[in-house]
């Protein structure tokens, strides 16, 4: 399965060329800052159908990595 940001960025340029905003050569910033306007991310099912106000929102699990407090040595 392809990764849906990537897929969606593709699928925005090919919106934006057949419009004309897009031309070749204008950069792949412009297509991500109009992908981004557009992007809805899922949380997990393809259904379709998360209307109902009973369901929380799914949240990710996990945190900020924890930084190491000493740097690592070298190794010769």
């Amino acid at each position: 399965m392809a990764n849906k940001w990537l897929s969606h960025v593709k699928k925005t340029m090919k919106t934006m060329k057949s419009k004309g905003s897009y031309k070749k050569g204008d950069g792949l910033k412009k297509v991500i800052m109009e992908a981004k306007k557009t992007y809805k991310k899922h949380g997990g099912g393809e259904d379709g159908d998360s209307s109902s106000e009973d369901e929380k929102p799914v949240v990710p699990l996990g945190g900020k990595k924890k930084s190491r407090k000493t740097r690592r040595r070298r190794q010769h």
